[in-house]
């Protein structure tokens, strides 16, 4: 429960916070507001995947598995779960790099919301179905369907309401910033 309850906090407060300190010359527009929204859902979210995924495939599967449901053992479903939860964080997570903004963040939300989406539904149909009311059974649940809604809406507001050359190609593009010169080391 508190890993959902922190998880949550951070990042609305987080988004909350940025979008009023925002120092961009696009500050304050709906679009760069999603932008932020998107930003802090998808990075904390990415570490918080991350830390999740090796909880399952960790010394610790044993006590995860058991907090998700009694019927829940450490087995390959929750090895191959682990992975997953660790491959959508680190997509979350490097979209804090300007330069992988654009199509980057379209692949980062989509494989957010898919993933988190089917979570959801698994968590659900084991809490109605079968009757699993274990903690991080049922506190699953309202923290995917924040995540879900709000990355799924906030990616439709960035993209009707920010420009084509920020959106789809990043930042720096719209700057007409050398992606070769930001990335050398000299």
């Amino acid at each position: 429960m508190v890993f959902f309850l922190i998880q949550l906090a951070l990042m609305i407060i987080g988004a909350v916070v940025h979008i009023l300190v925002d120092r961009s010359t696009r500050r304050r527009t709906v679009g760069r507001a999603a932008e932020l929204v998107l930003l802090w859902i998808l990075v904390p979210g990415g570490a918080f995947g991350i830390l999740a995924g090796v909880g399952h495939v960790g010394p610790n599967a044993p006590e995860i598995a058991e907090g998700i449901g009694p019927d829940f053992i450490p087995s390959m479903f929750q090895w191959e779960l682990g992975w997953n939860d660790i491959a959508v964080g680190v997509l979350g997570v490097l979209c804090y790099r300007v330069r992988n903004r654009g199509g980057w963040l379209d692949a980062a939300v989509w494989a957010l919301a898919i993933s988190y989406g089917g979570d959801l539904a698994g968590h659900i149909s084991q809490y109605y179905i079968h009757d699993n009311t274990a903690t991080n059974n049922v506190w699953a649940i309202p923290a995917e369907i924040y995540i879900v809604g709000a990355v799924v809406i906030a990616w439709f507001v960035y993209r009707r309401t920010t420009p084509r050359s920020v959106a789809v190609l990043g930042p720096n593009a719209a700057r007409d910033v050398d992606e070769t010169e930001t990335a050398s080391l000299s």
